[in-house]
């Protein structure tokens, strides 16, 4: 091993430390201060801890895009949606079956699912523009909104408000930058360490995408709801997820293309697109059905994720 390739596994393994002590950070810090202000989790989930875990993804597509590496840019967000679906809340799951509130389906799934179908539909002439980046941010501008405007808890029984001592809310949300700043820098030295390894093997720049950057930058969100689930948080842990694919399609994809045009790879069109959204879909159904993510449920997902992870190996499809 050559000292460049020693150092990447260095950026590597710093990385996933502090993807792992930011994560932790996280969880403690919002979930004590979403008791203490009479907010429910699943919107510190959907808000504070997914636009978090997400900004691995921002800065990693944003650059590509700048570079022009649209592959990275592309892939990455797709990668990451499947990851965050099949991988993490797979994973998640599997631990402790995830249970999910009445709200999810009434407004974040539905919402979910209109900008992913939205997203597909854009990519099918191979290319994503100013103007469509433009309809999807408005769409997240919106939803979010709308979840600011009601993030107080509007009924009594849903959790109790605990006053918080003025010391304790301080450490709280020291706790919860710390847990920010540890799980965006612990992603980008991931990634950095896994492109560098992976480069070194000649692997295209959508394969990298799809793969090592995906998995990178979707680490945050991986150890985030695996710190929730372990602690019992399942709002936190499920919120985590769809706020996070909502953010990096919505959100990412929103802006990039606003300020240069993405190519979409054909294979991204036709294939990894609409297995994103039949994922999506079927993830859905799961909850839909038993109003939670089961065991079973669990190890499905991971099933199909090393499928997909094996077809971009051998192209099955």
């Amino acid at each position: 091993m050559n000292i460049n390739s020693f150092m990447y596994l260095l950026y590597f393994l710093a990385g996933f430390s502090l993807l792992y002590f930011g994560a932790n950070f996280l969880v403690r810090g919002s979930s004590s201060i979403a008791v203490s202000m009479g907010i429910k989790k699943i919107v510190v989930g959907l808000t504070i801890v997914a636009l978090g875990t997400s900004m691995p993804e921002f800065v990693v597509s944003f650059f590509a895009a700048i570079e022009k590496a649209d592959g990275v840019s592309v892939g990455n967000i797709v990668g990451s949606n499947l990851a965050n679906i099949l991988l993490v809340l797979g994973i998640a799951a599997v631990i402790r079956p995830i249970k999910a509130r009445r709200r999810i389906f009434l407004l974040e799934l539905p919402v979910l699912l209109f900008i992913t179908i939205l997203f597909v539909l854009f990519c099918i002439d191979g290319t994503l523009v100013g103007y469509e980046g433009g309809i999807m941010l408005a769409v997240f501008i919106a939803y979010m909104t709308f979840i600011i405007i009601n993030r107080k808890v509007r009924e009594g029984a849903d959790i109790e408000i605990v006053p918080m001592e003025t010391g304790h809310l301080i450490k709280n949300s020291l706790l919860t930058i710390s847990g920010l700043g540890g799980l965006i820098i612990g992603g980008q030295l991931t990634v950095r360490g896994a492109i560098g390894l992976a480069q070194a093997f000649g692997i295209s720049d959508l394969i990298i995408g799809l793969t090592i950057v995906a998995l990178g930058t979707s680490l945050p969100e991986l150890f985030t709801s695996i710190v929730a689930v372990l602690k019992k948080e399942d709002d936190i842990s499920i919120g985590n997820i769809i706020g996070s694919n909502l953010f990096n399609t919505a959100f990412v994809l929103g802006i990039i293309p606003m300020i240069h045009t993405l190519k979409i790879d054909p294979h991204v069109i036709w294939v990894d697109n609409f297995l994103m959204l039949g994922v999506t879909i079927l993830f859905s159904v799961f909850l839909f059905i038993g109003r939670k993510l089961s065991r079973p449920e669990g190890v499905f997902l991971l099933i199909l994720y090393i499928l997909f992870i094996l077809n971009l190996g051998f192209n099955f499809i």
